[in-house]
């Protein structure tokens, strides 16, 4: 809150709004926001670090060290993809699923459609759930885009 406080008029007049009240933000508020890396999922990170050679990831010096419960979580959600085997090492699908700059359940989903005979449905599928938004909409041409975006809608969901 204080750091965007302070960035309200900056560069010219401005005013920072808060949308809480004083007490929720002495009593309910975090000093400073917990790091990205103890509150994300961290599946990707434990395959990269895998495929790096570093295997005793409960005993590596991360900087901002995550919980081990999440730790393990990440190692079974790997394990579930086939990505690890029984004693916590890369098998041989992991590693294909590192070369990936993808979730490790959309790099399986792409490595596995290969042998399904489906992989140009499934690289559609992996890059409309790889960006944050499909819909493109340029400033000149909005209300077009709206109207093909429409086309899309169906009222049973």
């Amino acid at each position: 809150a204080k750091q965007r406080a302070g960035r309200a008029g900056r560069t010219g007049p401005g005013k920072c709004y808060r949308l809480y009240t004083e007490a929720a933000y002495k009593n309910e508020m975090l000093d400073a926001p917990i790091p990205e890396i103890q509150r994300t999922n961290m599946a990707s990170t434990v395959l990269t670090l895998k495929a790096l050679g570093i295997n005793d990831l409960l005993n590596f010096d991360f900087m901002d060290k995550p919980a081990e419960p999440t730790l393990i979580s990440a190692m079974h959600q790997l394990y579930a993809l086939s990505a690890l085997d029984e004693e916590g090492l890369l098998t041989q699908l992991g590693r294909k699923m590192a070369e990936f700059p993808l979730e490790p359940q959309l790099a399986k989903m792409l490595i596995t459609s290969v042998d399904l005979g489906c992989s140009d449905e499934i690289l559609t599928i992996v890059a409309m759930l790889s960006v944050q938004n499909v819909f493109y909409r340029p400033k000149d041409k909005q209300a077009l885009a709206d109207q093909k975006k429409a086309k899309f809608f169906q009222a049973e969901g």
